[in-house]
């Protein structure tokens, strides 16, 4: 069976990241036709993104903490055993038969009992020397061993059972998972060899919004919209970025390219993205490659796409009950601006709605924020799509390149920016001219 594929998205998942690596998942499934291209997501899920899934009926992807090499990933699928009835001489002749030193001895459920090794037979021959009798006929439960066992779990971190084999040195080592069912055996050559989990990357390219344990996966393809930034990889691998409003515009021209139209649902969620990053096709970033798929992904979904889109802006952008950490951290991304590290949070109203906790509120937390990440500044963009425009609120010992990128006066803590609506091309560009310059 072909090893799992994961197509993810960056930390803080929005819309975009959520349907490209649902829409890329099923493109590959379809094209490769193994059904092992899972779409995964490694945080949770905002408002209008799970208003997108909810009305499209299409489930999330699954949840991944962290791609770091874990014993499961390194196994090869084959798996030896015995039961304890068997006899030492039928143990021996199986053994000799595979090519193995190391046997799980196990229950009718697969349950770890106990191991037998060459060693152990051999210890069996030397002890029966004296007495001429060998009791090769006898089940190997009577000399199987089951005390001080080195047992890995299946998620262990291959970087932990590296350790263990250094202070343990046994030539093999049994692999059971949460319910004491044996899945293999790891060896040390298994480690020399092994390989990362397989990932495909969308909609990003960063190193520090990437999935914990980025540097241990297998990387084979990127797949985004932003600047090309510092993820590394050992080997040539596909890489599609392209200057349009999002992701999910890229993964629908895919589609095309390869003649398969994405179903209702997939064309939703693509459609709903697009619209989201773009925000209904006002943004800045917007290209008119953007229109053209909306156009055809909404007609494919039996969309209103401007219609739809205020219901999914709407859905999302209700805060009422929400704390100022949670606005802040709603759509929150992390910059490397030089030798400067910049957080920068995002959320979109469609209306004058007053925010459900006071501006000072809001700078409180962006300043504890700051402190607690070590950051050099934190912004935080209130958009409001009806007046088309940003309310900038910021924060940080790096405060004056704020003043200088958007001419605030001295001592402020926020502007409004008519016509400013995205982060990526109104925002970073200028904050970037200033604190490299």
């Amino acid at each position: 069976m072909a090893r799992e594929i994961l197509v993810i998205g960056h930390q803080k998942p929005d819309t975009d990241s959520i349907a490209s690596a649902i829409g890329y998942a099923y493109l590959q499934n379809r094209i490769r036709k193994e059904n092992n291209v899972i779409a995964a997501r490694c945080g949770e899920l905002n408002r209008e993104t799970q208003f997108v899934l909810e009305y499209f009926n299409v489930p999330a992807p699954i949840y991944v903490d962290n791609v770091k090499t874990k014993v499961e990933d390194v196994l090869d699928g084959g798996i030896l055993f015995i039961r304890p009835e068997v006899t030492v001489r039928q143990a021996g002749i199986f053994m000799r038969q595979h090519g193995v030193k190391t046997l799980a001895v196990v229950d009718g459920e697969q349950h770890l009992l106990g191991l037998l090794t060459v060693g152990d037979l051999a210890r069996l021959l030397l002890e029966a020397w004296d007495s001429g009798y060998v009791p090769m006929d006898a089940p190997v439960k009577n000399i199987m061993r089951t005390e001080n066992l080195v047992v890995f779990h299946n998620d262990d971190l291959v970087e932990e059972v590296k350790r263990t084999m250094l202070e343990t040195r046994y030539r093999n080592y049994p692999v059971v998972d949460e319910h004491n069912r044996f899945m293999g055996m790891i060896a040390r050559y298994h480690l020399l060899a092994m390989r990362g989990k397989k990932l495909i990357l969308v909609d990003h390219n960063e190193r520090s919004q990437a999935v914990p344990g980025i540097e241990q996966a297998e990387i084979l393809e990127i797949i985004d919209h932003h600047r090309v930034a510092d993820i590394e990889t050992s080997e040539p691998i596909l890489v599609r970025n392209e200057p349009v409003g999002s992701t999910s515009t890229i993964i629908s021209k895919i589609f095309a390219e390869k003649g398969i139209t994405p179903p209702k649902e997939i064309a939703g969620i693509l459609c709903a993205a697009i619209l989201s990053d773009t925000m209904i096709l006002k943004s800045p970033t917007t290209t008119e490659e953007d229109r053209q798929q909306v156009a055809k992904l909404g007609e494919l979904a039996g969309l209103n796409p401007t219609e739809f889109g205020k219901k999914m802006f709407q859905a999302g952008s209700l805060l009422a009950g929400r704390s100022g950490r949670d606005i802040l951290l709603e759509d929150f991304k992390e910059f490397c601006l030089g030798n400067h590290i910049v957080g920068i949070g995002q959320i979109e109203i469609v209306d004058q709605q007053a925010l459900p906790v006071s501006q000072e509120v809001l700078l409180e937390e962006m300043d504890k924020l700051c402190k607690e990440k070590n950051y050099d500044l934190v912004l935080l963009m209130i958009t409001d799509l009806m007046r088309n425009g940003t309310e900038l609120f910021f924060t940080g010992h790096q405060a004056r390149a704020v003043e200088q990128a958007f001419n605030v006066p001295p001592g402020k803590t926020k502007v409004f920016l008519p016509g400013v609506m995205s982060r990526k091309k109104q925002v970073v560009p200028p904050l970037r001219r200033v604190l490299l310059g």
